[in-house]
């Protein structure tokens, strides 16, 4: 299923890594093993110790290096700035596309009036922890929840018009991957300026991150912070708890508003404030399970009984 590389479009894969050695093999591998072919790899590296650019030099890729190491978005632009494509698919270093993924991102992009498109996570997930699994699963399943016209990015798998992207002056390099808005904040710049993305769910990809406990707290505690900066700077703080705020859908937003509720009636029972406080509890909890009930079932579905109750503390 080969797709020659005559009469196709260039497209530039623009891979910003910092210290990927441990992913970026898998990611490269999958890529040479693209069925379409006319693709040019930009590896950008911003100021890596391990092997990361070996790696990169191995897969005859494009190597660049930043000269003053201001992050992925940094590292996005450059890249951009440099590639020789009409489009241009932004990747992260710690995933794996399938053979199909760049021909279904062509095909969408050239579709008249499409200037960007998202794929999305498999449910596959090469690590067993169940706190990888539940952090890969989250974010599969809030992105299935998503209508198919959407108003933000992913950095881990997006496609871009190359002059939808030059006409926005590209991702904001202010912003810092690690509170998770940095890739969303061009999309919601795109949606201001009436340029259409689109969530493509046959677009699926790896993703090879594999956490802790302790590292998916930080996770999930720095990327609150940064979608609730990004839902005020866009005015959309208010709505979010009504229509969601990117893959965040509302009832996840009323849920923590529920769990802050369940934390403040167990406090109070513990130090006796709260009368019958522990049925109270019970209530409350078993409120906060049904308005997940979908989720925890999509849980159980890929995973199975007991893993979907070993996740609900995650949750």
């Amino acid at each position: 299923m080969e797709v020659s590389t005559q009469n196709n479009p260039l497209v530039s894969v623009i891979i910003p890594v910092r210290n990927g050695s441990r992913t970026l093999d898998a990611c490269l591998r999958a890529i040479r093993r693209s069925y379409y072919k006319n693709i040019e790899v930009i590896v950008v590296d911003d100021h890596s110790t391990d092997a990361t650019v070996e790696i990169a030099k191995r897969y005859r890729s494009t190597v660049l290096e930043t000269t003053d190491g201001h992050g992925a978005n940094h590292a996005r632009n450059f890249g951009a700035q440099n590639a020789k494509g009409d489009f241009l698919i932004f990747l992260d270093s710690d995933i794996v596309i399938s053979r199909e993924s760049v021909l279904a991102i062509v095909e969408e992009l050239e579709e008249e009036g499409i200037d960007a498109v998202v794929g999305l996570y498999t449910a596959k997930h090469r690590h067993e922890s169940f706190v990888s699994q539940y952090k890969n699963l989250w974010v599969r399943y809030s992105y299935i929840k998503s209508p198919p016209a959407i108003d933000w990015l992913f950095g881990a798998i997006s496609g871009i018009r190359r002059s939808s992207f030059e006409k926005l002056g590209g991702f904001d390099v202010e912003l810092l991957a690690r509170h998770g808005h940095d890739d969303i904040e061009l999309g919601k710049r795109f949606a201001q300026a009436k340029l259409n993305i689109v969530l493509n769910m046959d677009i699926e990809v790896e993703h090879l991150k594999n956490y802790n406990l302790w590292s998916f707290i930080k996770n999930e505690y720095h990327r609150s912070i940064g979608f609730a900066e990004l839902a005020v700077r866009f005015g959309e703080l208010g709505k979010s708890i009504k229509s969601g705020f990117v893959n965040v859908y509302p009832m996840f937003v009323l849920s923590t508003i529920t769990v802050a509720l369940i934390a403040l009636l167990a406090i109070g029972w513990a130090a006796g404030w709260v009368q019958d406080g522990g049925r109270i509890l019970a209530g409350v909890a078993a409120l906060y399970l049904l308005m997940n009930v979908r989720f925890l079932n999509y849980l159980e579905q890929v995973r199975g009984l007991f893993a979907m109750f070993v996740m609900i503390p995650f949750l």
